[in-house]
């Protein structure tokens, strides 16, 4: 009798303390998630207005871009100037959206998987790329950066 006085309240003060911590992971998450799709929709807003600079200050000092077919690039500078450059091609368009979000427990790392749609004209009509992109993110200074970001094309191989 007396241990289920003493196991009870141990087991009940043990659930709380989980139900805190689940909580605490819930809303921590959902923290991260609302925050990374602030900087998504500002990364969106900056390529469409031209603005480099913006996209240059969302990326790590370290970080990466990996592009289907290309070697890697490494740092905000190059990964800015990549994406300036497919900027001049003829009516460009780009969006993407997040199909999944997953924060770490310490939540500082992320790791953002979801779809993407590049377009622009060329001399025999419009081309039309689609495809899956993987962006790790890392909180830097409680800002949100991008770590490494990775895309390719669901096209078949020509």
């Amino acid at each position: 009798m007396s241990y289920l006085r003493i196991f009870t309240p141990c087991a009940f003060a043990v659930a709380l303390l989980l139900s805190g911590l689940v909580t605490s992971g819930a809303a921590l998450a959902h923290g991260a998630s609302a925050q990374i799709a602030e900087r998504n929709t500002a990364w969106l807003a900056a390529f469409k207005n031209r603005d480099f600079a913006m996209i240059e200050a969302l990326y790590t000092s370290d970080g990466l871009l990996l592009p289907s077919n290309s070697p890697p690039v490494e740092g905000p500078k190059a990964v800015a100037a990549v994406w300036e450059s497919w900027s001049e091609l003829p009516n460009v368009e780009v969006t993407f959206g997040t199909t999944r979000l997953d924060v770490s427990a310490s939540g500082d790392m992320a790791s953002d998987y979801g779809w993407y749609k590049f377009e622009f004209d060329t001399e025999n009509g419009r081309f039309k790329d689609n495809g899956k992109y993987i962006v790790v993110w890392k909180k830097v200074g409680g800002i949100w950066k991008v770590s490494a970001d990775i895309f390719n094309t669901n096209l078949p191989a020509e």
